[in-house]
């Protein structure tokens, strides 16, 4: 026999809005709710006579409001002003259909009313009494609707997990044995932390099972277990998609509702005036008109939204009748379609929404069954698998990209700040005075309502943008302002009061929720013994080996072990590469390779900000063991973490921009470009100083982002002789061109424009004119690859140009072995390690008159210079040194000698080191 579960789960959620002051227009977002959402779903509970439950999730912020005094009575103003409203506009209005809906209204507002006032005004009571009726199971979500994986520390987490479900206990008795992670985002950190909770369930978006490892048997048609033993329900997007879209589904019927329609915007403004707060436009709630057409609308009639509500209400049921055929059989456990809503969804933008799930769940179907998590999980947690699962959420594209983006990243800056500061204070609160505890604890709700995860998701959206500025800046000012006092013993009971009094929330706020257990200051990893001498350095880049996608990634593998020799204790923390261990040493080099929180972002901007965020919470762990002198970070790619990390270590910060996006392209074109050239602009000003590899860059970035002459700092990329040395002396395939030609000229870099490899392509033909059997050897990945093998088939130079791919480090040695020239014309060169690179092997080397490179070269002298992006210039200078060999092997000896005395690993390392120094030395910590 076929059968199937079916779960539906409503979050209900509101930010805090409750304001000492009142009148302000973001209270009415509660009131809409109570109005249009909660109420009619009390009314349904309380005419249901089945037991098909349903999951209600409550937050924190929402049950402090619905249980304010205040609030309650706010609201039964509101409801007033709309009933004297009603009894205004039924007078104006002689149009039969209109008088029909305005009837409706005052009979639904005078039930509104009712139903508040028969409990009490006390909404929380009736759901209460519906779960003791078994008629839904109640659970809750973290204390501030916080996005749980992008807080800084395990004890944030476990502070907002807590508190929540205190919070929940406050008002039902009991602790929740589920919990509703807030927009579904789930990460491995907090799972282990649900656990250590004692939650035993929560949600998580679909893709997240689909891609759990290993693959569950039952993709998202069960649920799974944490390694940590948290069930993990995954939604079932096709079915909610159904419900959720104002488009393809049900709520964008034209004989429902419109919502976007309302009174408060339809009437004159004289006439509406009185009944508005502060005389500002706003919806009312009373909306009288349908969907129907985009122009004209006709007047709600809610017999026709009822026969619609029905019909939809079938539909539903049949696509369930569909899904159990096709899924039915899977046991155990049965094939379970989880569908989790928004609460304000049934009511407030759907406004028979909560009809529609009435009817859905009333009707019986005897193989299909509702069923809430503790139901199932009492009876099938011994048939589910254990599956690793990954980071998601259920918004846009699956991962964070909504809540952390370029426009709210600076958002997790200050919040990570708070954090730390107080989980800093917390870690002496046994000494603290009484007002200084009583600091601490407004400290902590400061924070904790900050990091509401609707002022990132309201500044995304862009609607109620100003709101959340506004309330970002109060919880941060009142914030900064309390740890001024607390720091120069200025704490008074009025101040802390009048914070209080504005936001009377979470009354019991207990702050050993962020104090470490086991005695760790937060969470502790392994490090190796440090040395007792030198300074302890965190170095921070996107690109180490085995990764490698440019010179960044040789750049500082080189620095960090030259460092190490220099007797200082360098960690690396980078990306996380397949099959590669997540900690190892490298020559003394602390290497920790870190999965970013979005790790299947297909966004390049939104992978690099959940990195950034997994980079800057190792960095604090490591913090607690190493305690850095100074943190260096590697161009734009680690702003956001190297910003946020000089703010909460309070250490200084040097940046090396290795190269800059304007002059990349020659200037900012596009809005990508934009975008990364501002956030190389907040790296070098939130620096204490900035490294550049040549006097050239030294100009770009000082004159681009407006910097301090004296802020900007020359130090050259370096060359290590050992690393050019070929280790396998057998035959290969440059062996074989060797012999195939008379001269092999070789070059190597990422193959993208700026690096200038179509001169080549142009040149060629006017050096094989007088050398044939010239072979021009380009090594190198990049998006031009193939469109430059293309050009060099049309051309019928395939004999004389290679353009041979990727090749590894031996292979190049090899390379720079075998060739008579290297040559480097690139049209934009910050510095180019790879020419000097050819000037250590030995060999006579071209550059491009341009950037760092004619830096590098004393022309005539050392090596050669050419006119970038000029063919006959680059012709010129290969033909004399083919023409003059031992004028070429002259250039190439005396341009090794200057490479190694110039260019060497251990200068240039001395050399940062009295820089790191002379910033230590000299920062001054402000830290309390």
């Amino acid at each position: 026999m076929n059968y199937m579960y079916t779960s539906v789960v409503l979050h209900a959620h509101l930010p805090y809005v409750r304001h000492h002051s009142g009148n302000e227009l973001e209270e009415r977002w509660l009131y809409e709710a109570i109005a249009e959402s909660y109420i009619p779903l009390i009314w349904k509970l309380e005419n249901d006579t089945h037991q098909r439950k349903w999951t209600l999730s409550l937050s924190p912020t929402l049950m402090e409001m619905l249980s304010d005094p205040l609030l309650q009575k706010r609201f039964l103003d509101y409801i007033h002003n709309n009933q004297f409203l009603l009894q205004i506009e039924q007078l104006n209005t002689s149009e039969s259909e209109e008088l029909n809906v305005i009837t409706f209204y005052m009979e639904r507002y005078q039930a509104i009313m009712d139903t508040f006032v028969s409990y009490n005004h006390q909404l929380l009571n009736a759901f209460i009494k519906f779960e003791a009726l078994g008629k839904i199971e109640c659970i809750t979500t973290s204390a501030t609707h916080a996005i749980l994986p992008y807080l800084m520390t395990q004890q944030g987490i476990n502070a907002q997990i807590r508190e929540g479900m205190n919070t929940f206990e406050k008002y039902f008795g009991k602790q929740p044995k589920g919990f509703w992670l807030p927009e579904c985002a789930y990460s491995q950190e907090v799972d282990k932390v649900l656990s250590e909770a004692g939650i035993r369930y929560t949600f998580v978006d679909h893709h997240a099972l689909l891609e759990a490892e290993p693959l569950p048997q039952m993709g998202s048609g069960a649920p799974v277990i944490s390694p940590s033993g948290v069930v993990l329900f995954g939604r079932n997007q096709e079915l909610s998609n159904q419900v959720w879209s104002a488009t393809e589904g049900y709520p964008g019927d034209e004989n429902y509702r419109e919502f976007y329609r309302d009174v408060g915007f339809d009437r004159d403004e004289s006439y509406i005036k009185p009944f508005l707060p502060e005389g500002i436009r706003v919806d009312t709630g009373l909306k009288y008109f349908k969907i129907s057409g985009k122009e004209e609308k006709e007047y709600y009639r809610r017999d026709w939204a009822e026969a619609k509500v029905s019909e939809h209400g079938d539909d539903f049921l049949k696509r369930l009748e569909k899904t159990m055929i096709l899924h039915g059989k899977q046991s155990y456990p049965p094939y379970t379609v989880v569908l989790p809503f928004d609460a304000e969804l049934f009511g407030h933008w759907w406004f028979e929404g909560p009809e529609w799930l009435h009817q859905v769940a009333s009707t019986h179907q005897s193989n299909i069954e509702f069923i809430t998590g503790s139901d199932f999980l009492d009876r099938h947690l011994k048939d589910l698998e254990t599956c690793h699962v990954s980071f998601s959420t259920w918004g846009r594209d699956g991962y964070g990209d909504v809540w952390l983006n370029e426009k709210n990243q600076w958002f997790y800056r200050h919040a990570h700040r708070m954090e730390m500061e107080i989980i800093h204070w917390v870690e002496s609160l046994e000494t603290c005075t009484k007002i200084e505890k009583l600091a601490l604890e407004q400290m902590y709700r400061e924070w904790l309502l900050y990091s509401s995860s609707d002022w990132a998701f309201m500044i995304d959206q862009g609607n109620c943008r100003e709101y959340a500025m506004n309330r970002i800046e109060i919880h941060l000012n009142r914030f900064t302002s309390i740890l001024q006092h607390l720091n120069e013993k200025t704490l008074t009971l009025e101040m802390l009061n009048e914070y209080r009094v504005e936001y009377p929330f979470l009354s019991s706020a207990n702050l050993t929720y962020l104090q470490s257990s086991n005695g760790e200051k937060f969470g502790g990893i392994a490090s190796q013994q440090l040395k007792s001498n030198g300074l302890k350095i965190l170095m921070l880049s996107w690109e180490f080996p085995p990764l490698i996608v440019g010179g960044l990634s040789r750049h500082v593998f080189d620095l960090s072990r030259a460092l190490v020799k220099a007797g200082h204790h360098v960690t690396v923390v980078t990306t996380f590469v397949e099959d590669h261990p997540i900690y190892e040493i490298i020559e003394g080099v602390e290497v920790y390779r870190v999965e970013g929180m979005n790790a299947h972002a297909t966004d390049f901007l939104e992978w690099i900000g959940g990195l950034n965020i997994s980079f800057a919470k190792l960095a604090i762990e490591l913090e607690a063991l190493v305690d850095f002198d100074i943190i260096h970070a590697h161009d734009w790619l680690v702003a956001m973490s190297a910003t946020m990390l000089k703010d909460m270590l309070n250490k200084p910060l040097i940046s090396t921009i290795h190269a800059t996006e304007y002059g990349r392209n020659n200037g900012i074109y596009t809005d990508l470009q934009n975008k990364i050239h501002t956030k190389e602009e907040e790296l070098t000003k939130a620096s204490d100083a900035v490294i550049v590899c040549s006097d050239y860059m030294a100009e770009e970035v000082t004159e681009l982002f407006k910097l301090e002459e004296h802020l900007v700092h020359v130090l050259p990329n370096g060359v290590d002789p050992e690393m050019l040395v070929v280790k396998n002396q057998g035959k290969s395939m440059v062996d074989e061109y060797k012999v195939q030609y008379s001269h092999i000229i070789f070059s190597v870099g990422r193959i993208v424009q700026e690096k200038g490899f179509e001169t080549i392509i142009d040149a060629a033909p006017i050096i094989l004119e007088e050398y044939p059997d010239v072979l021009f050897l380009i090594a190198g990945k990049g998006p031009m690859l193939q469109e430059y093998r293309d050009k060099v088939e049309s051309l019928k130079l395939n004999r004389s140009i290679v353009f041979v791919g990727y090749i590894s480090d031996e292979d190049r040695n090899r390379y720079f072995n075998v060739c008579d020239i290297t040559l480097f014309p690139s049209l934009y060169e910050p510095f180019g390690i790879v020419a000097l690179e050819g000037m250590v092997a030995g060999k006579p080397t071209i550059v491009s008159d341009t950037g760092g490179l004619k830096e590098i070269i004393i022309h005539g002298s050392t090596g050669l210079k050419m006119e970038p992006g000029a063919k006959e210039s680059m012709a010129k200078e290969v033909l004399l040194l083919l023409r003059n060999p031992s004028l070429a092997g002259e250039i190439g000896l005396r341009g090794k000698n200057a490479a190694i005395g110039t260019y060497s690993w251990d200068k240039i390392a001395n050399d940062t080191c009295e820089l790191f120094k002379k910033k230590v030395y000299n920062t001054i910590h402000v830290r309390g």
